[in-house]
């Protein structure tokens, strides 16, 4: 579950802020989840949830999305996992909690029986949230199947760092990426730096590596090309009422469109174009989002692109 807390006026720290408090279905891996399902994408979502409340309600609720559920696994005298985040005036994460202990409870024995399903999909979309067991088991039985991979945050993308060489598609944020490749670029690296550290994922033996910049855009490489792209004009702060959800978006446009055969520069724009649709809504996953609502933001708001050597 996500909670969410939102001042009215201008953030104070070290004391009571007036404003509001929403909770909505979270997981990085069940908010990609829905963000698929509302791109129509069929999706199966393998994960789970503890046996109380919560769980129920978020196994209903994935169900009435479209979502495939028969992979929600239910952890005896568990609890479902919850995510507090907290953001400032202008939509921006300030801090955050999460309680993830369920997650590392979560392998083997509950994975074993959906290896065939596993093996058989088109691609399968892990996070870092997941336990170095879970990867472990996963990796060794799934060495021919693309792994798209979220790194969530700079203390999680550390765990799937073993895990590199069998990764087909990589999104880490600058922060996440720096941890990861153990360097420190600063807050404003060149484009040469940037292009550098993307390399060294692919060194490693990420195949796609998809950079996620902030403002400054998404920086790919792949194979045959690498590149920066970013839209012309950057979404304006006011319009901005929460970025939690940017990346859960992007990832879930990456992973639509690859299935969808695109190319790298059409997939980041889809990615950049989903991130944006999800900043304009109080909610993680914005309850607005259609292919439809996807192309129009693709046509009117363009993106531009600048090639790396």
């Amino acid at each position: 579950m996500d909670l969410l807390g939102a001042p009215s006026q201008t953030l104070q720290e070290h004391t009571s802020n007036p404003g509001r408090v929403t909770s909505s279905p979270g997981g990085v891996g069940r908010n990609i989840a829905e963000n698929l399902a509302r791109l129509q994408q069929p999706c199966w979502l393998l994960a789970p949830v503890g046996a109380d409340t919560n769980g129920t309600w978020l196994r209903q609720n994935c169900a009435d999305l479209g979502i495939n559920v028969s992979g929600m696994v239910t952890m005896p005298e568990q609890t479902t996992s919850t995510y507090l985040s907290i953001i400032d005036e202008s939509g921006d994460m300030q801090v955050a909690i999460a309680d993830m202990a369920l997650i590392d409870q979560f392998g083997k024995a509950q994975l074993a029986p959906y290896l065939a399903q596993l093996q058989a999909a088109s691609i399968v979309m892990l996070d870092a949230n997941l336990a170095p067991h879970c990867w472990t088991f996963l990796t060794q039985n799934l060495p021919s199947q693309k792994l798209f991979v979220d790194t969530v945050s700079v203390a999680k993308a550390q765990r799937i760092k073993p895990f590199l060489p069998y990764i087909h598609s990589l999104k880490p944020n600058l922060a996440e990426a720096q941890a990861m490749a153990g360097t420190n670029l600063g807050p404003t690296p060149s484009k040469t730096q940037l292009a550098e550290l993307a390399q060294w994922f692919r060194q490693q033996g990420v195949v796609h590596v998809y950079l996620s910049l902030g403002p400054r855009g998404v920086l790919y490489a792949g194979p045959k090309e690498q590149f920066i792209m970013a839209p012309k004009s950057a979404i304006a702060t006011d319009q901005i009422i929460n970025s939690n959800g940017a990346g859960d978006a992007m990832m879930a446009a990456l992973c639509a469109g690859w299935m969808q055969g695109l190319a790298a520069t059409e997939n980041v724009a889809w990615g950049l174009a989903c991130a944006h649709i999800a900043m304009l809504s109080e909610a993680t996953i914005n309850p607005q989002l259609t292919p439809q609502l996807l192309q129009r933001v693709l046509k009117e708001h363009p993106c531009q692109i600048s090639h790396l050597p």
